[in-house]
């Protein structure tokens, strides 16, 4: 059978055939294609797809997968902060009226009255207690005081906790503290400590339990004077170690916001990418049929059409 020449190349009604077959076959691949994308509402299915958008997207998501766990950390340092900076003003506040109790005293007016005396004596130890719950306090299951240590103190106000802080990663490169150590704040195990000795009546004992011990003994001269001035101090490293707390927690909610808008870029850009054009997707598909439906048509009248037809 001839076939229509054009230049070098010979084309019979069998290689237009066989061309009309190839890409009807290569518009069902398409249409499949776009009706894949419309349903799933990706842009790809398998990386063999779109290689360089698939490696496009494998970097976005790990670089969102990074975003969201600073975000998670972030939220966690806000979490230990918040908690942390209400705890100590609390603390401060229960030191601040043991401060007021002991200036109530005076030598003078309450000698003879070692009930009175002894009220105030109740009074600090109780708030030793109290103190003693405040150092404990802890956030998702752990003390907030304690360091990287799982105990922060015991019943006698001694300091079980570690030395290092507990931190977050917030960014690349970025680490915030998330905690102050108990001794940090309530001093070391030792006389200038706020709780060491809580209960002990005798030896050396912490700065509250001195005033405990001196008020219960009518020594009170060394509670409003030595006494009151090593509450006084602490206090200050109360204060001190407050104000930190403080700072980093407004730090950390500036890296948990940053870290919470570069995550929903990176999602929004990752969506961007990968989502299906939905008008565009179903434009294309449409277009598609109709050149399928074409197609179909020519194949049929080349194969019915004789040499003399074709020729025609």
């Amino acid at each position: 059978m001839t076939g229509v020449g054009l230049g070098d190349l010979t084309y019979t009604p069998q290689v237009i055939s066989n061309q009309l077959i190839a890409d009807i076959n290569n518009n069902e691949t398409q249409q499949a294609s776009l009706e894949n994308q419309i349903s799933s509402g990706s842009v790809i299915s398998k990386p063999s797809d779109n290689p360089a958008l698939a490696a496009q997207l494998l970097t976005l998501q790990a670089s969102n997968t990074r975003a969201q766990q600073y975000v998670s950390n972030a939220n966690t340092g806000v979490g230990w902060l918040q908690q942390g900076t209400s705890t100590v003003n609390e603390v401060l506040q229960t030191l601040q009226s043991v401060e007021s109790a002991v200036e109530s005293v005076s030598g003078e007016a309450l000698t003879g009255q070692s009930s009175a005396t002894q009220a105030i004596a109740s009074q600090v130890a109780s708030s030793i207690q109290q103190l003693l719950g405040l150092a404990n306090t802890t956030y998702d299951g752990q003390p907030i005081f304690a360091g990287t240590a799982l105990s922060a103190y015991d019943s006698n106000g001694n300091y079980l906790g570690a030395s290092q802080t507990p931190s977050q990663t917030v960014g690349p490169g970025v680490v915030v503290p998330i905690a102050i150590t108990g001794d940090q704040i309530f001093g070391p195990n030792d006389a200038s400590g706020l709780l060491y000795g809580a209960g002990q009546t005798s030896g050396t004992v912490g700065v509250l339990q001195q005033i405990v011990n001196d008020l219960t003994n009518g020594n009170v001269s060394a509670a409003t004077t030595t006494d009151l001035s090593s509450l006084q101090s602490a206090m200050q490293t109360v204060e001190s170690a407050g104000g930190q707390l403080g700072a980093w927690y407004q730090s950390m909610q500036t890296f948990s916001s940053e870290a919470t808008a570069t995550q929903q870029a990176l999602q929004t850009q990752y969506t961007n990418a990968s989502a299906t054009n939905l008008p565009q997707a179903m434009t294309n598909l449409t277009a598609a049929q109709n050149d399928f439906q074409a197609a179909l048509w020519a194949v049929s009248q080349v194969s019915q059409t004789s040499l003399v037809q074709f020729l025609s």
